[in-house]
């Protein structure tokens, strides 16, 4: 870590200086011992730690790993430590989804209700191929979750998940309009390959791929209970040491793999090679492979699982996890000479671990005598009206919109409605937000506005090498001013589709919320009707609507990337604090 906040710190300063030209090292194999002092450096021996694994051609060239599996029992990490992976399953779930497709079994193209005739009917059906390119439109899952009082620490089961998704109704936009990042659609893809293959989705995985490569120490976990040997604890940062970030939900296929880096070399390899187990599964691969456009001919980042970039004149795929205090990131680079190809592996058992940045950080070091010359083009940072342009309100989630504004020559940024803090600018459109994280915000699609300025349309909130989340602009109205009647508010609402019971009371004169888990928070407006938390909850908005004589008849409440879930008001005002 201590490497990662030295070289973002320096590159800042040369920034302010002008340009910055790094040059590709001399062909030579690569300095292990270089990245020995990477991996050493990076944790300390008794915190949580990572694991590393390196494999050229196919054939495992490193493996290094620092810190502890468990800290209680003070147990370091060692050679066959295992991990959860999170989100680095979804691509086996689309691999899975290809080899039915290539055996004739299901299209791409079809609604997913011809498998799961459980899923509500939209006028634009949502498809196998919107699910893998997080296309769908679908309520997130983890969103829809945290609404009725659950979290990956909740013992949640694939079932009871289904069971949400199949009792919603809407979604979040029309199928196919953009990109919105789904753990549902991959939950779904799961339960698909189940259905269509006629085995559960752990078997077919054990049978089809984990078996025939060799992958010895992954599996998909599916109950709580098992006792697994050799895996590590996950934990979050707390005060001056750790808390363990437990994890007890059992959902899979946009999670749920446990595995070892040696192991995610392996399928790295099938990725390249195309075959598994000596069967040909190039026709599969290529599938994968394959990326989509949006509407407007935007091209999709993320598909199948998987995210391609250009690494310095090197055609990569990755992706990346997050559960509990779980991360990992697989790196592929491919190539159409064969010894030329590489993958690197990485996990860890601690939350604050950035492992994309660490990722791509080890293989600087293991490409080095490939990699095309990175030059940071001089740019004369913004000052004035130039920044005008970025100004403005832009929503990155419901309830959650971020303010950019100008005071003299910097840009500031700001939740809605509070004091900015001036954001430093590394390049055009591009200004650091948290260097410690690699948190940047990158202005795009500039378009004229009514009074004829060029303006930014999006504002994309980028996560090191992790990807994006883009936030387009909105048009905010002024801050109510006007005194806020409660009583016409409070009450209790009710979802059908979530089968959940929200209690709305006053205190001091302001709105607070009681949740089936007996939290309760205070909420403020921010715009006419539209209320936003002050404290921790799942809920990050609420927008009452009414009826044509203007009394409240019900709510839109909003979690992360899961919006506008109705809820009906079954009660009046004398709801209060129990």
């Amino acid at each position: 870590m201590t490497r990662i906040l030295a070289f973002t710190s320096s590159l800042l300063g040369m920034l302010a200086a002008g340009s910055l030209l790094v040059l590709p090292a001399q062909a030579s194999a690569p300095d292990w011992a270089v990245l020995d002092r990477l991996i050493d450096s990076h944790q300390e021996p008794d915190e949580p730690g990572i694991s590393v694994a390196v494999s050229v051609g196919g054939k495992l060239v490193y493996e290094r790993w620092a810190g502890r599996a468990d800290l209680e029992h003070a147990v370091a990490i060692g050679a066959d430590t295992r991990f959860h992976i999170g989100s680095t399953s979804k691509q086996f779930t689309a691999f899975a989804i290809m080899l039915l497709a290539e055996q004739g079994k299901l299209s791409l193209d079809q609604d997913v209700r011809d498998f799961i005739p459980e899923l509500e009917a939209r006028p634009t059906p949502v498809t196998i191929r919107h699910l893998l390119n997080h296309t769908s439109g679908l309520r997130e899952e983890n969103g829809l979750l945290l609404l009725t009082g659950q979290t990956q620490a909740s013992p949640v089961n694939a079932d009871q998940a289904l069971d949400l998704f199949f009792r919603q109704r809407g979604g979040n936009f029309i199928a196919g309009d953009r990109q919105e990042y789904s753990n549902t659609g991959f939950q779904l893809l799961a339960e698909v390959t189940a259905r269509v293959s006629g085995q559960p989705f752990a078997e077919f995985m054990q049978t089809r791929v984990f078996g025939p490569l060799g992958m010895t120490q992954s599996f998909v976990f599916t109950d709580s209970s098992r006792i697994i040997v050799n895996i590590a604890a996950s934990y979050d940062p707390a005060g001056a040491g750790f808390a363990k970030a437990h994890l007890l939900s059992t959902t899979y296929g946009s999670t749920g793999i446990v595995s070892h880096p040696r192991d995610l070399l392996l399928w790295a390899q099938a990725l390249n090679s195309g075959e598994i187990g000596g069967a040909d599964v190039s026709g599969a691969v290529a599938a994968m492979a394959a990326r989509s456009t949006l509407p407007g001919g935007r091209r999709l980042i993320a598909t199948n699982g998987q995210e391609y970039r250009n690494f310095r004149g090197l055609d990569t795929w990755s992706h990346g996890g997050s559960t509990g205090g779980f991360r990992s990131f697989l790196l592929r680079v491919t190539d159409e000479q064969p010894d030329k190809q590489v993958a690197i592996a990485v996990i860890g058992n601690r939350s604050d671990f950035l492992k994309a940045a660490f990722a791509f950080d080890v293989a600087e070091i293991v490409l080095a005598d490939r990699l095309e010359a990175e030059e940071i083009t001089e740019f004369v940072p913004e000052t004035g009206e130039q920044l005008d342009r970025y100004i403005g309100d832009y929503r990155l989630f419901a309830g959650v919109v971020f303010s950019l504004r100008r005071e003299g020559d910097a840009l500031t940024f700001a939740t809605f409605g509070e004091e900015g803090t001036p954001l430093p600018q590394i390049g055009k459109g591009v200004f650091m937000l948290n260097p410690s994280r690699d948190l940047r915000l990158e202005f795009h699609g500039f378009a004229q506005g009514p009074s004829g300025a060029e303006s930014a349309t999006e504002m994309r909130w980028q996560v090191s090498e992790d990807g994006y989340i883009p936030a387009p602009r909105v048009a905010m109205l002024p801050i109510p001013q006007t005194p806020l009647n409660t009583d016409e508010l409070i009450g209790t609402y009710y979802s059908d589709t979530l089968q959940q019971t929200l209690i709305l009371y006053p205190q001091d004169g302001q709105l607070w919320l009681r949740t089936g888990d007996a939290k309760h928070v205070p909420f403020a407006r921010y715009q006419p009707d539209t209320f936003r938390p002050e404290g921790e909850t799942g809920v990050q908005r609420l927008v009452f609507t009414r009826d044509g004589g203007g009394s409240v008849k019900g709510l839109l409440v909003s979690a992360p990337v899961a919006n506008d879930i109705e809820y009906r008001r079954i009660g009046g005002s004398n709801a209060g604090r129990q």
